[in-house]
């Protein structure tokens, strides 16, 4: 059975959901829109409900194209060699609970297309907030144990196939944690992530774009962990 971890607080704050909205830096979005992206901040913070469900456990070979966890294996060529340094791995499943996407469709159809947007994006903003929290909260552990930990992926990075998915939902219990994958591996509610976290005394701690020679995709990251 997983753990589960339900009291975290998440701040979600105004740039950030405009950032979601396609803003550049420092551009200001038009005063309905800025007085509706309050308007829903205030109103749907109590449908936020942040949960993190997870389990660690041993991580056996690992080569450049396999990296097995459990009894388990996952194939991507990227990800891989970055838990080349570890020996365990937190498997997760972060959520923000069925509120907001349920408000975004009671928006939408009511024709509030606008607002029903903000809510959506006010969700991908929250979400990634509990990811970065629980990653942040493993790190603090495996450094209390002697080890490092690693950044989080999640099947549909780099070349880890959106499939894997199932293979990561084996290792965690699904109906407790409220997480369900429809047909195409796709997370139900919405609003969720899950990803593995490496844990190890040579973890690898930076991001695998810093090997990856596709400097446009668009979701590069550089920077490294201490």
């Amino acid at each position: 059975m997983p753990r589960v971890i339900r009291d975290i607080e998440i701040e979600v704050d105004k740039a950030e959901i405009c950032q979601r909205l396609d803003y550049e830096k420092g551009q200001s979005p038009s005063p309905r829109t800025s007085s509706l992206i309050d308007s829903q901040l205030e109103e749907s913070h109590v449908l936020i409900k942040p949960q993190v469900y997870y389990t660690i456990k041993s991580i056996g070979d690992v080569n450049s194209s396999t990296l097995s966890v459990g009894d388990l294996t996952f194939t991507s060529r990227r990800i891989s060699p970055m838990f080349s340094g570890c020996t365990q791995a937190a498997i997760f499943v972060a959520t923000v609970g069925k509120g907001l996407e349920k408000k975004a469709a009671w928006l939408m159809e009511r024709g509030l297309a606008l607002e029903a947007l903000i809510i959506d994006s006010l969700g991908s903003v929250a979400v990634e907030k509990v990811a970065d929290w629980f990653e942040s909260e493993i790190r603090g552990i495996a450094t209390a144990e002697g080890n490092k930990a690693g950044r989080r992926y999640s099947p549909g990075y780099c070349d880890w196939d959106i499939t894997q998915q199932k293979e990561l939902f084996r290792l965690l219990d699904g109906e407790s944690t409220g997480v369900n994958l429809t047909g195409t591996c796709l997370m139900t509610p919405r609003k969720s992530i899950s990803g593995i976290i490496g844990i190890g005394e040579s973890c690898i701690t930076s991001s695998a774009c810093h090997f990856c020679n596709k400097k446009d995709c668009p979701t590069r990251r550089e920077e490294f962990v201490p």
